[in-house]
C-alpha cells in the first residue's frame, strides 16, 4: 500500500528548488546566437513589455532541499493516529538531507519537456538533531506527477502551481536507537526490500528574487512501507479524475488517488495535492461540506445532484479544519462498514459537496449534495513507470503499464501505445514579441523521426500498436531506439512522448502530462585522440546555460580554465548519474560525448597537451604568482563575469506555467 498505509509518518515544512532558468528556452542552446544577456535576470519594462533575458533565476544552482521539515503525525497498524508530542519519540523529529554530501538536484529531462522534473541525489534522513539519523535512504529519481497551475486561487504562474513527488527511499539504514520508538519499529517491520515509500506534495513556491523566501515553498510529506510488487511512483488503486475541465473539476479538485485496504477495511485518500488553496501555507478554499461516498448508480456524473438512491455516504472529510493539510499531509482514512466495503468493490467512489451555492442542494443542512469529483469511468485506471527514459542512440528501455479496475488488477487488458509524433514550438517563451529573446533561432520540432523509436507490440515490432496485460494486470512495454540523426540541430538528440491507454479512454483519463517521455541521444564518434576542438562546443554550451559554474569554479568555454581544473572536472564527469555532484546537472549528456570529454581531461592530467602549462602561465601572470585562481578565456584574458547582480524589481517564476500553456496550445492530439 506504499505511503497510503495505516503505518505512516507525516511531516511538513519547507522545500527549496533553486533551479537554473537559462535553459528554460531551448533556443539558448544555440551556441552561435547565444548572448551574455541571456545570463541576466528577466524583468518587465515600465510599459509592461517583457525582457526575458535568462528568465527568473539564471544563477540557480539546481539545488533541491527539504528544510525544517518536522514530523507532525504518526499512523499505526491498528489504525490509530497520534499527533501529540510525547506520544512517540519520533514526533517532533526532523526530516532532512545528507550530513556529508551536497544537496540533491532538481532536473528536467529536456528544455522541450519541462514537466517531468525529478530530484537526483536527494538523501532523506530522520534525526532529532543529536543522533545523525534514525533511518536514512536515497530518493530514487522519479518525476513529479499531477502538476497543475491553479491550485492557489490567489496566486499566478508557478506560485499557483502544485504537484506530487512519489518514489522510494533506497538502501535504507536503521539506527539501533530507532527501535526505542514503537512507531519506527512498526515501520521497519512493515516495509520490504530495504526501501521506504515517500510522497511529497509541493506548493506555494516563491519566485520573487526580492523576497526572503525566494526559491522556497511549502511541502507536506508522508513516508510509509514499500511492499512487494507495488509501483514506486504512483498508487495502484482508485483514481479520481475531473470530468471535462483539465486540470480540475468544477469544484476545484484535481486528479488524486485512493486505496482500500482489504485487511483493515479502511479507505485511504491522498488529498495532499487535490484541493484548491488560498495562500502559500495551504489554507483551503472553502467548497462547503465535503464527503466521501459510493455511487450506487455508476452512471451519475460529476456536477450532478445525488440522492439516497444514488449515493451511499461514508464520512465527512475535515479538509477545512485548522491546518488540516499541514497536520495530516492530506491523508484521509476511514473505516468502512460491511455494506460500504462490499459496494465499493464494484461501484465508483465519489466526493460530494453540500453548500449554499450548490445547484443540487436545497440548503446547507438538507441537501444531499452534488458530485464534486468521482472515480474514473468503470473504475478503470492505467498508469506506467518509469515515465522518463534517457537512452543513448541505439538502446533499449522498458516501462511497466499497470491496468486496474476498482483498484484490482485488470487481467488481459489491451493497452494502445501511440507516439505523439511531431510537436512544434515547445521550449520557447510562447511569445513572438518581447525584448532579449532569440527570435531568429528556430524552435525544433519534437517527436521526429518516429522511426527512431519502436515497440514490441502484438504482431511484431512497430512504431505503435497494442500490448496486453498479464494475470496481474501488468503489460510490459519494450522500447527500442536508434540514433535520431540530430533532428534538432543545435541541441543533442530528440524527445519523444508516448501515449498509453485502454482504447476508448478519454483524454481526461490521465493527467495532462502523464506521458512516457524518452530522451534519445544522437550517436557521436568518440575520437581516438580528442582535442579541445572536439569538446569545445559541448563545454561552451554548458558554460552558457549554467553561469553559476563560471562564477564559482571554472569557465567551461575556456580551454585553459578547463585544463587548470581538469582533476575536479574529471571527477564530476566520472561520478554515477545518481550522485548529486554528477556533471552535467541536467543528466542530458550522451555517454559518447562524456567519454570524449573524459578522454581529453585524461590527456591533460597525463601532461600530454601543452594547454595545462599555458593555463598555469596565465594564472601566474594574472594573479602575481599567488591568490585565488583566475578564470581565463581562450586567449588567456579574463572572461565576462557571470550574472550576479539581482534585478532592481520583482521577478516572477513562470517557467513551468509558460511551458504547460504552450504545450496545451500546440501539442498534437493523441492518435490512439
Amino acid at each position: 500500500m506504499s505511503f497510503l498505509n495505516p503505518v505512516r509518518l507525516v511531516f511538513s515544512g519547507t522545500f527549496q528548488a533553486d533551479v537554473s532558468t537559462v535553459n528554460n528556452d531551448v533556443r539558448h542552446y544555440d551556441n552561435e546566437s547565444f548572448r551574455p544577456v541571456y545570463q541576466e535576470f528577466g524583468k518587465t519594462l515600465p510599459d509592461g513589455e517583457a525582457v526575458y533575458n535568462g528568465w527568473w533565476n539564471p544563477t540557480g544552482s539546481g539545488a533541491f532541499r527539504l528544510i525544517d521539515c518536522k514530523v507532525v503525525g504518526l499512523g499505526f497498524a491498528d489504525g490509530s493516529f497520534v499527533d501529540r508530542r510525547g506520544a512517540d519519540a519520533a514526533l517532533g523529529m526532523l526530516i532532512g538531507g545528507s550530513t556529508d554530501r551536497t544537496s540533491g538536484k532538481l532536473v528536467d529531462i529536456d528544455p522541450q519537456w519541462q514537466v517531468a522534473s525529478a530530484p537526483w541525489g536527494l538523501d532523506v534522513r530522520l534525526t532529532d538533531g543529536k543522533t545523525p539519523s534514525f533511518f536514512s535512504g536515497r530518493y530514487q529519481p522519479n518525476a513529479f506527477r499531477d502538476l497543475w497551475f491553479n491550485r492557489n486561487i490567489n496566486a499566478k504562474n508557478d506560485a499557483a502551481a502544485s504537484s506530487t513527488f512519489q518514489s522510494v527511499l533506497e538502501n535504507v539504514e536503521w539506527a539501533d536507537d530507532a527501535m526505542l520508538s514503537p512507531f519506527l519499529r512498526e515501520l521497519r517491520d512493515a516495509t520490504t526490500g530495504g526501501m521506504l515509500s515517500i510522497r511529497l506534495a509541493t506548493f506555494g513556491f516563491n519566485g520573487d528574487v526580492k523576497d526572503p523566501r525566494f526559491t522556497l515553498g511549502t511541502v507536506v510529506g508522508t513516508i510509509g512501507p514499500q511492499l512487494k510488487n507495488e509501483p514506486v511512483s504512483f498508487i495502484r488503486g482508485r483514481r479520481f479524475i475531473p470530468a471535462n475541465n483539465i486540470p480540475n473539476s468544477w469544484a476545484g479538485i484535481t486528479y488524486f488517488s485512493a486505496q482500500i485496504d482489504d485487511a483493515s477495511r479502511t479507505a485511504f485518500l491522498d488529498l495532499s495535492n487535490a484541493l484548491q488553496i488560498v495562500d502559500p501555507k495551504g489554507t483551503p478554499n472553502p467548497i462547503g461540506v465535503l464527503s466521501l461516498g459510493i455511487l450506487r448508480d455508476a452512471s451519475v456524473v460529476e456536477n450532478t445532484p445525488v440522492t439516497p438512491d444514488t449515493f451511499l455516504p461514508i464520512a465527512r472529510i475535515p479538509y477545512d479544519a485548522k491546518d488540516w493539510l499541514g497536520k495530516t499531509a492530506g491523508i484521509f482514512a476511514v473505516k468502512l462498514t460491511d455494506e460500504q466495503f462490499d459496494l465499493a468493490k464494484t461501484n465508483p467512489l465519489a466526493l460530494v459537496t453540500v453548500s449554499e451555492t450548490n445547484p443540487g442542494a436545497t440548503d446547507l443542512d438538507l441537501g444531499y449534495g452534488i458530485v464534486a469529483i468521482r472515480e474514473a469511468q468503470d473504475g478503470v485506471y492505467v498508469c506506467a513507470e518509469p515515465l522518463v527514459h534517457r537512452i543513448d542512440g541505439a538502446g533499449r528501455a522498458e516501462s511497466l503499464v499497470y491496468a486496474t479496475r476498482y483498484g484490482k488488477p485488470l487481467r488481459g487488458a489491451s493497452v494502445a501505445i501511440t507516439q505523439m509524433g511531431r510537436i512544434p514550438g515547445q521550449g520557447g517563451t510562447g511569445s513572438t514579441s518581447g525584448v532579449n529573446q532569440p527570435t531568429n533561432v528556430p524552435i525544433p520540432d519534437m517527436g521526429v523521426p518516429e522511426s527512431a523509436v519502436t515497440f514490441a507490440v502484438e504482431g511484431g515490432t512497430a512504431t505503435g500498436g497494442t500490448i496486453v496485460a498479464d494475470e496481474d494486470g501488468v503489460a510490459r512495454l519494450d522500447i527500442s531506439t536508434t540514433s535520431p540523426g540530430n533532428p534538432r540541430g543545435y541541441i543533442d538528440g530528440q524527445v519523444y512522448l508516448i501515449d498509453y491507454r485502454i482504447p476508448g479512454q478519454s483524454n481526461t483519463a490521465r493527467s495532462l502530462f502523464d506521458y512516457i517521455a524518452l530522451h534519445v541521444r544522437d550517436d557521436f564518434d568518440v575520437p581516438a585522440d580528442p582535442t579541445w576542438d572536439d569538446i569545445a562546443p559541448i563545454m561552451k554550451q554548458y558554460g552558457h546555460l549554467y553561469p553559476i559554474m563560471s562564477k564559482h569554479l571554472v569557465d567551461l568555454g575556456s580551454e585553459a580554465s578547463c585544463a587548470r581544473h581538469a582533476d575536479i572536472l574529471h571527477l564530476a564527469f566520472s561520478l554515477p548519474e545518481t550522485d548529486p555532484n554528477y556533471m552535467p546537472v541536467t543528466r542530458d549528456l550522451s555517454i559518447y560525448k562524456r567519454k570524449t570529454i573524459l578522454a581529453w581531461l585524461e590527456k591533460v592530467q597525463r601532461g600530454e597537451t601543452a594547454v595545462k602549462a599555458k593555463a598555469h602561465q596565465a594564472f601566474t601572470a594574472a594573479s602575481g604568482g599567488g591568490g585565488p585562481a583566475l578564470r581565463t578565456g581562450p586567449s588567456g584574458a579574463a572572461p565576462a563575469k557571470a550574472a550576479t547582480a539581482t534585478p532592481d524589481q520583482q521577478t516572477t517564476a513562470d517557467g513551468k506555467t509558460r511551458f504547460a500553456k504552450n504545450f496545451a496550445r500546440v501539442s498534437t492530439p493523441s492518435r490512439s
